[in-house]
Formats: structure tokens, C-alpha cells, sequence
């Protein structure tokens, strides 16, 4: 078990992992999990939630998937997987998850984008901070403590509001009313869907437009 490199969410949530319980005494299998070999070790890359319910109802014979690729693919593996899971990790969770990859500094920024579920701009963000903080960069555990120490502030003893999270929930909350309202017709028709902003943005559009610069991929940017 190395949560630390593979468990992207940063630890157990209690009413999930309630609710796999009971699934599993209701004589209900869960999805494998996957696990990678590694010399003589067996490390599990995702599915601890799953994992874990079996530990608690007594059973030991847990369904698996081996993962046939290297460790550092395997980092990555589990962000995606963990992305697609019915309990998808919060704005700053997956932030978190990002400042991680970037601290490993094995990954293009391409690749801690697409398996953390982050911008382009925002991991290449991440990566000034690690270079202005140095040797002390190691010392930050979450992105928001990170990002503060980079900038010069002292977060020690601050609860950790981050007005960006806030933004995001904000921002997934009015995607979700999108997605519920217009389904994938929007995404099916980027036309019309411009035009449609267009109309509701009037004289601010350019300001939405300037801003949309921020999540546009960064296609030339396979490389470090």
C-alpha cells in the first residue's frame, strides 16, 4: 500500500466506504482492483476504497487487475482512474494530486493535466512555485500551503480557504446545470454554442473569451 503515490483522493471517505460494506453483505461483488507486481511486491495502484471494504467484512479473496505497465505510468493510471470513479475527488484534491506529479518531476505537463484533471497553465503554475521555493518545495504537502509559501505568506495555523476552490465549486455547479439542462447539445454544436454566449455575455464577451485562454491544452507541449 503507497497511498501517497497512488492514492490520489488523500485518504478514505467513511460513507463510501459504508456503503461498499453493505453491497459486499448483500453478497454483491465490487469492481476488481488493480494492482501492479513490483519485484516481489504486489502494490495496489487503485481501488483502496475497495480494498478496504473487503478487509472489514473478513473477506480476503479480492477481485484483481494487473496493471502490465511501469511505475511511473502507474501514477498516472491511478489519477485517471480515480477521476472516472462514482466518488470524483474535489477541485483541491485534485489539485493536490497535480502539485505531486510536479514534485516528482518525471511528467510533461501534459500528462499531470490529463491524469489530474488540471489545466496546462495551472501545472506549469505549479512548477514556478517549486522552482522559487527550491529544497523548502518538499516541505508542502497541498498545492494551497504551496502556492501561499511561493508567494511569500505564512500559512502556518490559517484554515485553508482557497477562493480558487471556491471558484471551482461555483464553476462545477453551474456546469452541472448545463449538463442537465442541455445535455450534450451544447458540446455537439460549438456554433451554436458560441453564439449562445455571445448573447447572454454582450459587451463582457471579450472578457469570458480572455479567460477561456486559461483551459485551452497546450498541444505543442508533449515534452517537458
Amino acid at each position: 500500500m503507497l497511498p501517497d503515490l497512488f492514492q490520489p483522493r488523500g485518504g478514505m471517505d467513511e460513507r463510501h466506504l459504508s456503503d461498499l460494506v453493505k453491497l459486499l453483505r448483500s453478497r454483491k461483488d465490487l469492481d476488481a482492483v488493480t494492482v501492479m507486481v513490483a519485484g516481489d511486491a504486489y502494490v495496489l495502484i487503485d481501488g483502496h476504497h475497495r480494498h478496504e471494504a473487503y478487509q472489514r467484512v473478513g473477506n480476503d479473496s479480492i477481485p484483481t487487475v494487473y496493471f502490465e505497465g511501469n511505475p511511473e505510468e502507474a501514477v498516472l493510471e491511478a489519477g485517471k482512474a480515480t477521476a472516472k470513479a462514482k466518488l470524483p475527488m474535489s477541485s483541491s484534491e485534485r489539485q493536490d494530486f497535480a502539485w505531486r506529479l510536479v514534485m516528482l518531476d518525471r511528467y510533461s505537463k501534459a500528462r499531470v493535466a490529463d491524469a489530474s484533471g488540471t489545466s496546462t497553465s495551472q501545472v506549469a503554475t505549479m512548477r514556478k512555485a517549486k522552482k522559487a521555493l527550491g529544497v523548502d518545495a518538499g516541505n508542502y504537502e497541498t498545492w494551497f500551503k504551496a502556492r501561499k509559501a511561493a508567494e511569500g505568506k505564512d500559512m502556518d495555523g490559517v484554515d485553508e480557504f482557497d477562493p480558487e476552490e471556491w471558484k471551482q465549486q461555483v464553476a462545477d455547479r453551474f456546469a452541472d446545470t448545463l449538463a442537465r439542462t442541455f445535455s450534450g447539445r451544447l458540446s455537439d454544436d460549438p456554433e451554436i454554442a458560441a453564439m449562445a454566449l455571445a448573447a447572454y455575455f454582450g459587451r463582457r464577451l471579450p472578457e469570458v473569451v480572455g479567460e477561456l485562454q486559461g483551459f485551452l491544452p497546450e498541444v505543442d507541449d508533449e515534452e517537458f
